[in-house]
């Protein structure tokens, strides 16, 4: 193959895709972006919160924040959080989380997903490196190399490259061409997202309660509202989605204890069935998986993204120039590093919704005794903050 065009052609520019061709192009590689759907128009400050938001880590702001993107955001449209709440509908013991105990200002943010992905766009058409072909996709995978790889566009155009990123979501279609299969399973569980208003303040607490039919999680927002994500059996999300807006908000407030008074008013709700995936290899040829496209876990209070922004972090530095993205070696740790870490986050995400799920005693008298041993042992539970913020993931 001839010298190729570019460095580094990325298949979706969604949140992760776009961070990715910044750090990339940070590090002096040419980057193509690939993206089939154009993005909509920069959020006013007036307008409607996003339904679908995420809870940003600390240790994915400080990416960001490394990348210059995050002094980009509105803080305006930016909750940070600095306490949260975890109980469990069968069982009287709970756990309480404050940033207060670890010294820190919170224990993350709540940013709205397109606020974040507008953010990322921008940042993207600063950069001179960044070639865009939007709206475009990856159609065929001509030549997959030790060389590296050559494609043709839906457009009709070919590029070449040292480096195809298959960042395109879940059910990437690039990572079908290189020919990596993926294993998959269903919750049975259907996730429904609104913002809904609420008779007394958040206070900037994260609220997660676990219940037999699936977690409900309130995030708070900027604006005084709060995120809910209700992820509920199928059959029961089923009734929940057909409610009217007065029965949709009673059974809510009634699932939450009622924690922060009357849910007075909702937005619109949307809702998705829920499940995970994950991938044997990440690496084929010159093909690598990065966020979504290598792995998918439960969005227990809409942490996934940050899987996705360590993927980013951890690629950049291996790949800091041409001659690392040169060989296999640093494309290999990359994928032997973010496998075993993206797999124990998808095993504990999995694990929680298991045993928080139980119902059976003593089971449950076993599970609130645990609860009450983490929340009354102030040196464990910082233990278990700290170990939370410097490697979720």
């Amino acid at each position: 193959m001839n010298s190729p065009e570019f460095d580094v052609v990325i298949a979706g520019a969604g949140m992760v895709g776009a961070c990715a061709a910044h750090a990339l192009a940070g590090n002096g590689f040419r980057v193509a972006l690939v993206e089939a759907i154009a993005p909509a128009a920069d959020t006013a400050s007036d307008t409607a919160y996003d339904l679908r938001v995420s809870a940003i880590s600390p240790r994915s702001r400080e990416i960001l924040e490394r990348l210059g993107i995050w002094q980009q955001l509105d803080q305006e449209r930016v909750c940070y959080y600095e306490q949260m709440h975890i109980w469990h509908q069968h069982g009287s013991a709970s756990v309480a989380f404050d940033a207060v105990d670890l010294a820190r200002d919170n224990l993350g943010a709540i940013v709205e997903n397109r606020l974040l992905q507008q953010t990322l766009y921008r940042a993207c058409r600063q950069q001179s490196r960044i070639e865009w072909f939007m709206p475009d996709s990856v159609e065929q995978l001509l030549a997959n190399s030790a060389q590296g790889v050559e494609l043709r566009l839906g457009s009709g155009r070919c590029l070449s490259a040292g480096l195809l990123l298959a960042a395109d979501g879940r059910n990437s279609p690039t990572r079908g061409l290189a020919g990596i299969e993926a294993r998959s399973g269903q919750y049975r569980q259907t996730a429904i997202v609104a913002n809904v208003d609420t008779e007394l303040p958040h206070r900037h607490i994260a609220w997660q309660r676990f219940l037999s039919t699936g977690p409900l999680a309130f995030l708070p927002l900027a604006n005084g509202q709060s995120s809910i994500v209700w992820s509920c059996d199928d059959a029961f999300a089923a009734e929940v989605v057909e409610a009217d807006d007065d029965a949709f908000c009673r059974a809510l407030e009634a699932a939450f204890e009622y924690k922060l008074g009357a849910v007075t008013g909702c937005s619109a709700r949307l809702s998705f069935p829920l499940g995970w995936h994950g991938c044997e290899r990440w690496l084929s040829g010159r093909v690598l998986l990065i966020g979504d496209a290598a792995h998918g876990v439960h969005p227990l209070a809409g942490q996934g993204v940050n899987l996705g922004f360590s993927d980013v972090d951890l690629l950049a530095r291996l790949v800091a120039d041409k001659s690392h993205l040169a060989t296999q070696k640093q494309l290999r740790r990359y994928e032997r590093q973010r496998k075993s870490e993206t797999w124990l986050a998808t095993t504990s995400f999995s694990g929680l919704k298991w045993v928080y799920g139980l119902e059976q005693q003593p089971l449950t008298g076993i599970r609130d005794l645990g609860m009450r041993i983490i929340d009354e042992t102030p040196w464990f539970k910082r233990a278990m903050m700290q170990k939370a913020i410097q490697n979720l993931s």
